[in-house]
């Protein structure tokens, strides 16, 4: 008996595992539009605060969900 529990557990998990790494690569984010590259956090955040997030060269796009935010900087 507990080694027909153990593969189900271990059955269980590798499905868990298989679903969340599906499911995130399906729903990797696309770029708003053509020329449009990926950038940090950390890199929307500076521009916005020297209220740069638009100007001549270009503009910062912040795309996403709640809890799911893509940054982006398109030319």
């Amino acid at each position: 008996m507990r080694r027909r529990e153990f593969i189900v557990l271990i059955t269980g998990v590798i499905g868990l595992m298989l679903i969340a790494f599906l499911s995130s690569s399906a729903i990797a984010e696309q770029p708003p539009q053509d020329g449009c590259v990926a950038v940090p956090k950390s890199q929307y955040d500076s521009a916005k605060k020297q209220n740069l997030l638009s100007n001549r060269f270009g503009m910062y796009v912040r795309t996403g969900r709640f809890l799911r935010r893509y940054y982006w900087y398109c030319h």
